[in-house]
């Protein structure tokens, strides 16, 4: 009869506790939950700041390019995700000999980059003698919706994890961390 009536004292007690709010470790505090849509969660490499200060780039700074080379011309660009070597659009400076990689990941609305490392090409007597990697680190924007965040607008493709979009043409904004 003693052990009925002292676990109806613990059982009393528990529901007491957590009625009143029992003092105990505090639950985990989860932050926002990451869209599945998003890329993957990556770091920029950590020597890429300085590469980048050394090419003459900051943070913000952005860089017209065709986002893949293999699709440089005039109309729709399709993507799918992958490795990519996008070229900058510019007429000067050590950008105009040199490929940004990194990876494209199509979502249902976007294609969205994330660029991690550069190819710098040298050339002697003017022939193209090879290249060097450095890093580097970057994101893919829209040049039609300046402010619309990371990513290019895009349409569904003709086949599963395709996209479409309006041109070849991107901007890659400098950045020392990926969102």
């Amino acid at each position: 009869m003693s052990e009925a009536r002292s676990q109806q004292q613990v059982l009393v007690a528990l529901v007491a506790c957590l009625g009143a709010g029992c003092a105990s470790a505090p639950a985990p505090v989860e932050g926002p939950v990451r869209p599945k849509w998003m890329p993957p969660v990556m770091t920029c490499p950590a020597e890429a700041i300085d590469q980048m200060k050394r090419m003459g780039l900051k943070v913000g700074d952005r860089i017209p390019v065709v986002v893949d080379e293999t699709q440089n011309r005039p109309g729709s660009a399709h993507y799918k995700s992958r490795f990519v070597m996008s070229l900058p659009k510019v007429e000067e400076g050590e950008l105009k000999d040199m490929s940004i990689a990194g990876y494209l990941y199509v979502a249902s609305h976007r294609v969205f980059g994330r660029y991690d490392r550069a190819y710098v090409r040298y050339y002697e007597n003017g022939k193209l003698r090879d290249f060097y990697e450095v890093s580097f680190c970057g994101v893919l924007v829209d040049p039609r919706w300046d402010k619309d965040g990371e990513g290019i607008i895009a349409y569904p493709g003709p086949e599963r994890g395709t996209a479409v979009v309006q041109d070849s043409k991107g901007i890659i904004e400098v950045v020392d961390r990926f969102p």
